[in-house]
């Protein structure tokens, strides 16, 4: 029974208990049973009804598989009223609705718990349809479900609750009169525009069919007054199967001719097909305060949206000072990079084009280390060298096959500079690869290799040591 919840429908009488299973659809009903308060024993002084009929309930329906529930209860233990407020503000209705209802709810030492939704009807008015119950109910049923590992999520007026849910599944009907009829009680729905904006409650023991005719009469006056438009309302009468007192009001209304009398509703459906883990609009819910079921972010939204906003701002300051701290460190890394770069012009001044001046610095630097330790040698061998051997040995390496042109051909010092242009950077390597294969020559570096303006021609500059 995966998805099971327990409904619990209270009256006056007794308890009717459904284990009820959600479905795609619709609810199915996988077990009930319904406890007359009248057959309980009563074991002890302090008889608690609610209390006794849930053990009983418990030993003939198997609760294990329920784990929350939805409670409907009497409409008779409801008060409802229609306020006035001069704001429409949610925020603000919720904070003062229980000093506004002080004085208009019967108990006056009595805490309540109170639900109510807005109503729109067509004026500048902000008008509310409010309800509220003792808490100590409320209380009593949460502590008795809690001996049994169950929950309530929802606990709600049976009759207007049903009314909410012939609401939403006939939504092409947006106005009428929702009778709800119990052995006990009736319940009176007034719906306009697909809200509920009126609700009256009556023992039907103590109402006849004319009573009620003229009860229905006045609370459609009373409300087309209030709008200041005449609509015309169909009417429902809603009732378990075979109920007898529904099936008395109905005819009874029926010979009168009441106008737009509509068909009996099989209230059980629209219960069963409540679930509490879906309240949906305008359905009021007594689970308030400390007995809400809001998750824990609905719950405490306000202090994690500070805490969020406070975290967006903190790291918005870490990125802007990582920011600044990014561009100060460029701006001295750049002056860094150009003092290196105004030593490496005053050591090297022969050095025209400087790409990286750290590592040209680190490869002249060891190449005049080599030349000093080694220009005795260098000497020596330089005298028995004539020019002409060094061209002649350049032409040999450097076949006629490669595309070059010389520009410069400096000999000084045991050191030969050669600067001209190739077809590309390719070629440059392949001069450099020729020229280190000869033994005149000990050491070939490329001091520079850049593409021309034109872009079609790359020049170089060789050092070549003897």
């Amino acid at each position: 029974m995966a998805g099971c919840f327990l409904s619990l429908e209270l009256d006056d009488f007794g308890i009717k208990a459904r284990i009820v299973a959600s479905g795609y659809k619709q609810n199915l009903i996988k077990d009930h049973c319904h406890v007359l308060f009248k057959d309980l024993p009563v074991l002890e002084e302090k008889f608690e009804p609610f209390d006794a009929g849930m053990d009983m309930v418990a030993q003939l329906l198997d609760l294990q598989p329920c784990s929350t529930a939805i409670i409907f209860v009497s409409p008779l233990s409801i008060c409802f009223r229609n306020i006035e407020f001069p704001f429409g503000s949610e925020k603000k209705i919720k904070q003062i609705l229980t000093f506004e209802l002080e004085n208009q709810l019967p108990l006056i030492n009595e805490a309540y718990i109170s639900d109510f939704h807005m109503l729109d009807i067509g004026k500048e008015s902000n008008l509310i349809l409010s309800a509220s119950i003792v808490e100590a109910q409320i209380e009593k049923f949460f502590l008795k479900l809690d001996s049994f590992g169950i929950k309530p999520l929802i606990v709600t007026p049976g009759g207007y609750a049903s009314a909410i849910s012939f609401l939403r599944e006939n939504k092409n009907i947006p106005s009428f009169v929702f009778i709800h009829v119990r052995d006990s009680e009736i319940t009176l729905v007034l719906v306009n525009n697909g809200q509920p904006c009126a609700v009256r409650r009556f023992v039907s023991s103590l109402n006849s069919s004319e009573d009620l005719d003229t009860c229905i009469k006045q609370t459609i006056m009373g409300f087309n007054q209030r709008i200041g438009v005449d609509i015309l309302f169909d009417i429902f009468i809603s009732s378990e199967e075979e109920n007898l007192e529904a099936e008395r009001i109905y005819n009874a209304l029926k010979r009168k001719d009441f106008p737009r009398l509509q068909q009996k509703i099989d209230s059980t459906d629209s219960l069963v097909n409540i679930s509490p883990d879906k309240a949906g609009a305008y359905l009021l819910n007594f689970c308030q305060g400390s007995y809400g079921s809001s998750s824990f972010v609905k719950t405490y939204f306000s202090n994690i949206a500070a805490c969020a906003a406070l975290c967006i701002i903190v790291f918005s300051l870490f990125l802007v000072n990582f920011g600044f701290d990014n561009t100060r460190l460029n701006k001295e890394i750049a002056a860094i990079d150009n003092r290196a770069l105004s030593i490496f012009n005053e050591t090297f001044p022969d050095k025209k084009k400087v790409q990286d001046p750290y590592l040209q610095m680190k490869a002249n630097v060891r190449e005049e280390i080599k030349k000093s330790n080694k220009s005795g040698n260098k000497d020596q061998r330089i005298n028995n060298v004539k020019v002409v051997e060094i061209m002649g040995e350049l032409s040999r390496k450097i076949v006629s096959s490669i595309d070059i042109e010389t520009t410069r051909f400096l000999f000084n010092n045991g050191r030969l500079l050669l600067s001209g242009s190739t077809d590309n950077f390719n070629t440059v390597d392949n001069i450099k690869s020729k020229i280190e294969s000869s033994d005149l020559f000990k050491n070939v570096s490329i001091s520079s290799a850049a593409a021309d303006k034109k872009g079609n021609r790359v020049n170089f500059k060789f050092i070549i040591e003897m």
